[in-house]
């Protein structure tokens, strides 16, 4: 049972987003409509307690592969859903400026610093926010590095670029077309769901 003086809190900052939402709305429907998905996002997150790390760190540290499935399943649910967008656009004539860039050694560096920083932080991008929001101070210093990373990323990007060799970017529906690309994906995820499925009994005792 939530207190008096929490339900009173609760209620005040109700009202408060439904006034910043119409404030919102009297400069930019779509700043007010972006605003309200990011509320309700957070709400989720915070609600499922639903971070990367954790779901590539706990399967191995204990064993549980809750998150891993659900992370499994966003992109199974991601990958046709985009597919279904991206053709929906192309029939209204509103092309998708569509992003495919090489990778080579600066990825693997990156997502090593990153994987590096998210199990030091305790917490992906995502996670950092969501606890900075349920008053962790501490994340706030990790939030400080995430935006220092993201600042020398972004400014390195032509240094790596034109010094690191790199392959192609590979987009799938350009080589087999979106069916078999999408088909293909699916496959996968659910190999990597079983596979997660099996790693779960195996922890718990039953194989």
């Amino acid at each position: 049972m939530l207190k008096k003086s929490q339900q009173k809190l609760n209620l005040g900052f109700s009202i408060f987003i439904l006034l910043l939402i119409l404030l919102l709305l009297q400069v930019s429907v779509k700043l007010a409509l972006t605003f309200a998905v990011s509320l309700g996002l957070g709400f989720v997150l915070q609600k499922s307690r639903f971070c990367f790390v954790s779901a590539f760190r706990d399967p191995l540290l204990t064993g549980t592969t809750k998150l891993t499935e659900a992370v499994i399943l966003l992109l199974a649910i991601s990958v046709p859903g985009f597919a279904i967008v991206y053709h929906l656009a192309e029939t209204l004539n509103y092309p998708l400026q569509l992003y495919v860039t090489p990778f080579g050694i600066h990825t693997f560096m990156g997502g090593i610093l990153f994987g590096t920083g998210m199990v030091l932080a305790g917490g992906c991008a995502s996670g950092v926010l969501m606890r900075i929001g349920e008053g962790f101070a501490m994340q706030m210093v990790a939030l400080g590095g995430l935006l220092i990373g993201v600042f020398i990323g972004k400014n390195s990007i032509p240094f790596m670029l034109s010094t690191f060799y790199e392959f192609p970017g590979i987009f799938l529906p350009d080589i087999m077309g979106w069916g078999p690309a999408v088909a293909l994906q699916l496959f996968i995820l659910f190999v990597l769901w079983k596979v997660t499925r099996w790693w779960q009994k195996k922890q718990k005792g039953f194989e």
